[in-house]
């Protein structure tokens, strides 16, 4: 197989895969930025699972703010209550919180970022985000005064 062959088989995966999991739920504004992405780096299908694993030695400075991770804390200004959750891109996520899209947050509608912070891997923000939610997590939160009783 010649490799502009082979580029071409790459790049329709690439385009199947972002249109089915960026597009499906409200993400659409997502899926021409990653199709760009894609063709402006390396790339390479990830032979651990479904999916793709986008090489981030050949980003430049600007684009590997695209792969930053949050972990965040929204207040609910209806119930004062607070949500902890973890996502790639910030603004989105609270949209779509406020919009009602997102089923566990759905009924106490609207919220306010509260705290949030970066991480450089997924791994690393899901792992403080489960650390929010525990026992010590909370008591930490309580004892930097980042949330309230």
């Amino acid at each position: 197989m010649a490799l502009h062959e082979k580029d071409k088989k790459i790049k329709f995966f690439l385009e199947r895969f972002f249109k089915r999991y960026f597009c499906s739920g409200g993400m659409s504004e997502r899926f021409n930025e990653a199709v760009l992405l894609t063709e402006s780096c390396g790339k390479t299908v990830d032979p651990k699972g479904p999916g793709v694993r986008i090489l981030r030695h050949k980003l430049s400075v600007p684009e590997a703010f695209l792969f930053m991770h949050f972990t965040y804390i929204l207040k609910s200004i209806k119930d004062s209550g607070y949500y902890y959750g973890h996502c790639e891109n910030l603004d989105i996520r609270l949209k779509r919180h406020n919009q009602g899209k997102v089923r566990s947050t759905k009924g106490r509608k609207p919220f306010a970022l509260h705290y949030f912070e970066t991480f450089e891997t997924k791994s690393a923000a899901y792992n403080r985000e489960l650390f929010f939610k525990s026992f010590e997590g909370r008591k930490w939160l309580y004892e930097n005064k980042i949330i309230e009783v």
